[in-house]
């Protein structure tokens, strides 16, 4: 079977770029599931606006340019979060990864809507948050949640032991309710303990002052290395989180999640077993301090994590993804 996977983003990404800081989650996602699919014995080709092509045994790495040389060659064709870009593409069996709440409004917009009726892809998407959220015309042709896994360095590495019992990290994007975490840290945790830490996606503010600081970007490697010995990981959410990367890589490396639940951070965690779950404000920092202060719980929470280590591989997840798209009919 032959299988394409297409993304017609503007950023310049192969397989190589897997440990490099410019991936984001769609893109990480995309070389991982293509590789693990590939390592199945499956026949796997992916175009994007790449700088170098690579063409291996089973595995093939090329320019969006070069589209319209094999357009007739695959059984299977999938879109990262684009219609359009399957018209060029004869295949009968096409699917869209969608990594957006898609609206009529905004598919018209962008263009979408019309090349969606005229390819009839089924769309796959990242969880029952995503699917609630989604207009229900794009469940016209289907829909079907996928699974991601993490990348193998959050697999591999040894599980650290806890090297500063005050430090904490949030690792999302700053527009994902950081604001938020910053006033509740302000207001109800720095005062708590001066030695409470909070590091941070990069912000143009300082809030030194308050014990927030900017995290340094960091390749994979490096990256796992500066939360590994960590408190926890705070992860408010936000309506536009359809999956939250960050949540599965901090349970991989067995660090707690405290989040306010926001979007899809209710799937990722599991209040009292795998993080905490706040309803509010209040709470959210009734519970950053309880994460902080209960060792009994803590230990707890991060054992339940050791005993779930290892079940979030790609492997695992391309072989979902993989009986998705091959019993599609």
């Amino acid at each position: 079977m032959k299988i394409c996977f297409v993304d017609s983003i503007k950023l310049e990404y192969s397989f190589e770029d897997i440990n490099n800081q410019k991936i984001r989650g769609a893109e990480s996602i995309l070389i991982n599931l293509s590789k693990a699919l590939s390592l199945n014995g499956l026949d796997v080709m992916v175009f994007t606006n790449c700088k170098k092509e690579n063409s291996l045994k089973n595995y093939s790495w090329f320019s969006l340019n070069r589209v319209d040389e094999f357009k007739n060659n695959f059984d299977i064709v999938i879109s990262n979060n684009d219609t359009q870009i399957l018209d060029k593409f004869n295949c009968k069996k096409k699917f869209v990864i969608s990594h957006s709440i898609q609206s009529i409004e905004k598919a018209f917009r962008k263009k979408q809507l019309i090349s969606y009726f005229r390819n009839k892809p089924k769309y796959l998407l990242l969880g029952n948050y995503h699917k609630s959220q989604m207009s229900k015309i794009f469940s016209i042709y289907g829909t079907d949640i996928i699974d991601y896994g993490v990348d193998n360095i959050f697999e591999t590495t040894k599980i650290s032991d806890l090297k500063d019992n005050k430090l904490s990290f949030f690792t999302s994007r700053q527009d994902r309710n950081l604001d938020i975490l910053v006033e509740v840290w302000k207001e109800n945790i720095f005062n708590k303990d001066l030695k409470y830490k909070l590091f941070i996606t990069p912000i143009k503010k300082n809030l030194e002052q308050f014990n927030i600081f900017n995290r340094d970007m960091l390749n994979k490697d490096a990256f796992v290395k500066q939360i590994s010995g960590c408190r926890m990981i705070i992860l408010p959410g936000h309506k536009a989180e359809l999956y939250c990367l960050s949540a599965l890589e901090a349970a991989e490396l067995c660090l707690p999640v405290v989040t306010m639940g926001i979007g899809s951070l209710s799937e990722r965690v599991e209040h009292n077993i795998t993080g905490l779950i706040s309803k509010n404000k209040h709470d959210f920092a009734r519970d950053i301090l309880e994460m902080y202060n209960n060792d009994d719980m803590w230990n707890e929470l991060r054992n339940n994590l050791i005993s779930r280590r290892g079940q979030n591989s790609w492997a695992k997840a391309a072989k979902k993804f993989f009986k998705i798209i091959s019993n599609d009919k």
